[in-house]
C-alpha cells in the first residue's frame, strides 16, 4: 500500500502545482478540468500537464473524470480518549 502524502511532498512542487493542490482540497467531491479551469483560470495545456504531475507525486487522483486531491498525512498521532472516566474511584 503507497504511503499518504505529506506536507513536506506538497512544499517541494512547483507554486503553479501547489495552487491546483490546494483548489482541489477545497473541492472534497472533486472536480472536472472544465471546472477548474474556469475557477483556477490557468490554460488547459498547463493545467492538465499540473495534474498529470500531481498524480505522478501522488498528490491527486483522477476517477471517471474527476480530479481530487490526495489528503495530506499528519506527523502527528491520532489523538485518543481515555477509556477511563476520570470521576470513577478505580478498584
Amino acid at each position: 500500500m503507497p504511503r499518504a502524502p505529506t506536507a513536506a511532498d506538497l512544499n517541494v512542487q512547483p507554486r503553479q502545482r501547489r495552487i491546483v493542490y490546494e483548489g482541489l482540497a477545497e473541492l472534497p467531491a472533486g472536480s472536472s478540468v472544465r471546472d477548474l479551469l474556469r475557477d483556477l483560470g490557468l490554460p488547459e495545456t498547463e493545467l492538465r500537464e499540473t495534474l498529470r504531475k500531481l498524480d505522478q507525486a501522488g498528490l491527486a487522483r483522477r476517477t471517471k473524470g474527476t480530479w481530487c486531491a490526495v489528503p495530506l498525512a499528519t506527523d502527528r498521532p491520532p489523538a485518543t480518549v481515555p477509556d477511563v472516566d476520570p470521576d470513577t474511584p478505580e478498584a
